[in-house]
C-alpha cells in the first residue's frame, strides 16, 4: 500500500471514528508497548525518548517533542509511523521484534493526538490464563533438600517431588484450588527448599506459594505380606560366593532379588539368578547425618586451608615487592646523607657572596644619593646596574644552594617515612602470616579430627555387635527392612543403600517382618513396632496480594535460618523488584522496588544471612545489606542477563552466571573480579557452589551440566544432553547432581563420576 492510499485510509478512518474518545492505556498504549516502548522506556531510552506516558512523549527527546497535542500531523511519532521525512518507526531488522503500526493503529494514534493526547488511568485487569497444552512442560527450575533425600522440579504449572534415595516419584504437589493437579495457574518459574527441608517455596506469575511437609503414620492396612525366605540352595550359593554366614533371608516379590541378614551385622542384597552381591546396607539415619556433617567439616577446613595458603602466597609476593621498595628507600637515605654535608657546606659562601653584592649595591646607591640635584651620570647608573645584576645572581645562587639542602633533607625525611611505612607494612604482614598459619594449623587439626572421626564411624559400621534376625522387602522391592536382635528396626532404600527410617531399640526381640502396600514395615512377636511414614506436602500459604508482584516471580530463596523468604521479579525492561517475607506469617518485611532496572532473575543470601546478592536482566549483580537496604557491591562483568548467582560457603567468593556464556567469580574481600570463566557456547542458566568447596555446578543452553572451580578449572562435564538445560543443583557433598531442561526430563547423576543413575520423565 502506497503512502497516498494510507493517507486516504487514515482520512476515512478518522472521519468514521471522529466521535470516538480514545483512552491512552486502553486504546493506544497496547500497540505502542508492542512496537515502540521496548526501545523507548526508562531503561532503554533510545534517542533520549521515553514513550511510556503522554507527558514523557510531549517532553520528547533528542529531536524535540514526539507528540504535539491537537496536531497529529506535526507530531514526530505520527510522521515516523508514516515513514515521512526519512524517519522510520520502528526501524527495520530491529532486535525487539517490533513491526510497523497498521493503518488502523496509526488512525487511532492520530485521532488520540488530535483529541489532545490526554493521559488516562491504568485499569487493573484480571489476567485469564489458558490451560497449557500437554506438550508445554519444560523444567525451568529444580530444587533439592540439603540432605539430598528429595528433589523437586516444576513442569509447566505442576510440581513433582521425587525420593532420590529410592529413586521414585513421591507425589505431585498440587493446590486443590487449581485444575488437573496443578500447583499454579501459570508456569512454575522458581523453587527452593527451606534449610531444614520441611518447606518448599514456588514462584509463578504474580504469586508465590509455600508448601509444608507433614508426615504421619500410615493408615491401618490389613493386607500386609511377609517376604518368603530364599531357598536353602540359593542361601548356600550366596554364602559360598559372598563368604558370609546368613542369619535371615527374604525374596523380593518378583523373585529377582534376595536380601540376607548376616552374622557380621550386615544386610545385603543379592541377584537371585547369579548370587552376586548388588548392594550392602549398613548404618542408620543418625550415622548418615553424622557422616554428612563430618564431610562438610572436612570440605570446609580444606577450603579454609586453601584460602589461608593463598593469603600467605599473596602476602609473600607483597613482601618481595616491599623489600625492593625498602632497599630503594634505604639506598636513597644513604645517598642523600652522603651529599647533604657538601650541600650544606656550599650555603655559607653563597650567603657571603650575597652579602658582599648587597654591600656593593648599597655603596653605589650612596654615591648616587650624594650627587648634587640627585642626577647621577651614566657611569654611576651603569655601575649600579652591574651591582644589582651581581646581587640578583648572588641571591639566586644562595636560593639554589638552600633549595638543594632542603631537597636533600626532604628526600631523607621522605625515605625515612617510606622505611617506616614499609617496615610497618611488613610487620603487619608478618602478623597476618602468623595468623594465617595459625588458621591453617587450626583448620588442619579440625580436618584431621573430622577425617579420623569419619573413618572411625565407617569402621564402626563394619563391626556392629547386633545381628539382623529378620529381613524383608517392600512389595515393590524399593525398600529393605531389617530387625536386629536388640529390637531395632531399620529401613534402607534398595537402590542407593541410604538409611531412610528406623525405630528405637525398645522392644523385645522379634522374629518376623511384614511389609504393607504403603511401604511401611511391621515387626511382630511379643509386641509390635512399625516403621514407615506417610509423606504429604500441602499448601501452607499463598502470597498473591493485588499489585504485590508486577509479573513473574523468577527467584525464591530462603534465608539460612529459614525464617525469611526473598523473592525476585519485576516487569521486563522496566523494573527489578525484591520482596522479603516472614515465613511464619507470610507478611512482607522489606520491599525493594526497582532495585534493578530490569527484572530480577536470581538471588542468594550470604552465609550469615545479613546480605542478599541479586542478578537481573540489566546485566548487573548487586550485593545489598538487608537491614539497611544499602548497596555494598555493584558488579558489572556480564554483557547479557545475569541468570544465576551464588555465594561460596565461606562468603569470600560470589559467582554469577551470564546469558553471555560466562561465569564470573568475585572476590568479596576486595570487591573485585576474581576470574572470568569461559567455555560455554550458549547461556549459562544456573549455578550453585557444591557444599563447602570451591566447585560450582552449572547448567547451560549448550546441552551440558558442567562443574568448574571458582578459579576456572573444569572438574567434570555431563555432555551430550538431549536438550537445553535450565537448572542444576548438587548435594553438599557433591555425591548427587540433578538437572532439568526443555525436554521435561529430570536427570540424576552420581556426582563423583558423572554416571547417570536415574531419569524421571514427565509421564
Amino acid at each position: 500500500m502506497n503512502l497516498r492510499s494510507i493517507l486516504v485510509l487514515l482520512s476515512t478512518s478518522s472521519a468514521a471514528l471522529a466521535v470516538t474518545e480514545y483512552d491512552f492505556y486502553k486504546d493506544v498504549y497496547p500497540f505502542l508497548k508492542a512496537n515502540c516502548i521496548s526501545c523507548h522506556n526508562k531503561t532503554t531510552t533510545k534517542a533520549d525518548l521515553n514513550m511510556e506516558t503522554p507527558a514523557l512523549m510531549i517532553k520528547g527527546g533528542e529531536n524535540g517533542p514526539s507528540i504535539v497535542p491537537g496536531k497529529s500531523m506535526q507530531s514526530l511519532v505520527v510522521q515516523a509511523s508514516l515513514h515521512q521525512h526519512d524517519m522510520e518507526m520502528p526501524p527495520g531488522n530491529n532486535k525487539s521484534g517490533a513491526v510497523n503500526l497498521t493503518p488502523a493503529e496509526i488512525a487511532i494514534l492520530k485521532q488520540w493526538i488530535d483529541q489532545g493526547a490526554k493521559d488516562s488511568v491504568i485499569q487493573e485487569r484480571t489476567v485469564v490464563l489458558k490451560e497449557f497444552a500437554a506438550s508445554v512442560d519444560p523444567i525451568y527450575t529444580v530444587a533439592m533438600t540439603k540432605d539430598g533425600r528429595y528433589a523437586a522440579c516444576g513442569r509447566s504449572n505442576q510440581i513433582f517431588l521425587y525420593d532420590l534415595a529410592t529413586r521414585q516419584l513421591v507425589m505431585q504437589i498440587s493446590d486443590p484450588a487449581e485444575k488437573n493437579g496443578a500447583a499454579h495457574r501459570a508456569l512454575v518459574q522458581s523453587l527452593a527448599f527451606s534449610p531444614d527441608g520441611t518447606r518448599l517455596a514456588s514462584g509463578s506469575f504474580r504469586e508465590v506459594k509455600i508448601w509444608k511437609m507433614s508426615t504421619g503414620k500410615p493408615a491401618a492396612n490389613g493386607a500386609k505380606t511377609t517376604s518368603a525366605p530364599a531357598s536353602a540352595d540359593l542361601i548356600k550359593k550366596i554364602a559360598t560366593t559372598g563368604k558370609v554366614v546368613v542369619v535371615s533371608s527374604a525374596m523380593s516379590a518378583d523373585g529377582k532379588l534376595v536380601v540376607t541378614g548376616c552374622d557380621d551385622g550386615s544386610v545385603r542384597v543379592w541377584d537371585a539368578a547369579t548370587a552376586k552381591p548388588v548392594i550392602e546396607l549398613r548404618g542408620s539415619v543418625a550415622t548418615t547425618k553424622k557422616m554428612a556433617e563430618l564431610d562438610w567439616t572436612i570440605a570446609a577446613q580444606t577450603l579454609e586451608q586453601a584460602f589461608q595458603k593463598s593469603e600467605i602466597a599473596r602476602i609473600e609476593a607483597q613482601d618481595k615487592a616491599l623489600d625492593v621498595l625498602l632497599g630503594k628507600a634505604k639506598e636513597a637515605i644513604v645517598t642523600m646523607k652522603k651529599v647533604l654535608p657538601e650541600k650544606q657546606k656550599a650555603v655559607p659562601p653563597t650567603t657571603e657572596a650575597k652579602t658582599t653584592a648587597q654591600k656593593a649595591v648599597d655603596e653605589v646607591a650612596a654615591k648616587i644619593k650624594a650627587v648634587p640635584d640627585g642626577k647621577p651620570d651614566a657611569a654611576l647608573d651603569k655601575e649600579l646596574k652591574t651591582a644589582q645584576d651581581k646581587l640578583i645572581t648572588a641571591k639566586m645562587t644562595e636560593v639554589s644552594a638552600l633549595a638543594a639542602v632542603s631537597a636533600a633533607e626532604s628526600n631523607v625525611k621522605d625515605a625515612e617515612a617510606d622505611v617506616k611505612r614499609i617496615t610497618d607494612s611488613k610487620a603487619a604482614n608478618a602478623k597476618a602470616v602468623t595468623a594465617a598459619n595459625a588458621a591453617i594449623t587450626a583448620a588442619k587439626t579440625a580436618q584431621d579430627k573430622a577425617t579420623a572421626d569419619l573413618a572411625a564411624l565407617k569402621q564402626s559400621l563394619t563391626k556392629t555387635t547386633t545381628k539382623p534376625v529378620a529381613v524383608s522387602f517392600s512389595a515393590d522391592a524399593q525398600r529393605v527392612a531389617s530387625l536386629f536382635d536388640d529390637g531395632t528396626l531399620r529401613v534402607w532404600a534398595a537402590a542407593t543403600g541410604t538409611p531412610i527410617e528406623e525405630s528405637g531399640a525398645n522392644v523385645a526381640a522379634t522374629t518376623t517382618i511384614a511389609a504393607a502396600p504403603d511401604g511401611s514395615f511391621v515387626a511382630t512377636k511379643a509386641s509390635t513396632q512399625t516403621v514407615g511414614t506417610t509423606l504429604r506436602w500441602t499448601l501452607e500459604r499463598k502470597i498473591d496480594q493485588k499489585g504485590l508482584f508486577a509479573d513473574r516471580v523468577n527467584a525464591v530463596r530462603f534465608s539460612p535460618d529459614g525464617k525469611t523468604l526473598a523473592t525476585g521479579g519485576g516487569e521486563l525492561s522496566r523494573s527489578g523488584d525484591i520482596i522479603f517475607f516472614d515465613v511464619a506469617t507470610g507478611k512482607a518485611t522489606h520491599t525493594w522496588k526497582e532495585h534493578h532496572t530490569d527484572t530480577v532473575l536470581c538471588l542468594d543470601f550470604s552465609p550469615d544471612g545479613k546480605r542478599l546478592a541479586s542478578g537481573a536482566a540489566d546485566k548487573i549483580a548487586r550485593v545489598t545489606d538487608i537491614a539497611s537496604g544499602k548497596q555494598v557491591n555493584l558488579f558489572e562483568g556480564h554483557t547479557h542477563h545475569v541468570m544465576g548467582i551464588a555465594y561460596r560457603s565461606d562468603g569470600r567468593v560470589l559467582a554469577t552466571a551470564g546469558a553471555d556464556g560466562t561465569v564470573v567469580t568475585w572476590d568479596m574481600i576486595i570487591g573485585e573480579r576474581k576470574k572470568k570463566i569461559e567455555g560455554w557456547t550458549k547461556e549459562v542458566t544456573s549455578l550453585q557452589f557444591i557444599g563447602a568447596t570451591n566447585q560450582i555446578v552449572t547448567s547451560a543452553g549448550d546441552n551440558r551440566v558442567r562443574i568448574v572451580t571458582d578459579d576456572g578449572a573444569e572438574v567434570r562435564s555431563m555432555a551430550n544432553l538431549p536438550d537445553y538445560m535450565q537448572a542444576a543443583v548438587s548435594t553438599p557433598n557433591g555425591a548427587t547432581l540433578i538437572a532439568g531442561g526443555e525436554d521435561s526430563v529430570l536427570r540424576v547423576w552420581d556426582g563423583t563420576n558423572g554416571k547417570e543413575v536415574a531419569v524421571f520423565g514427565s509421564k
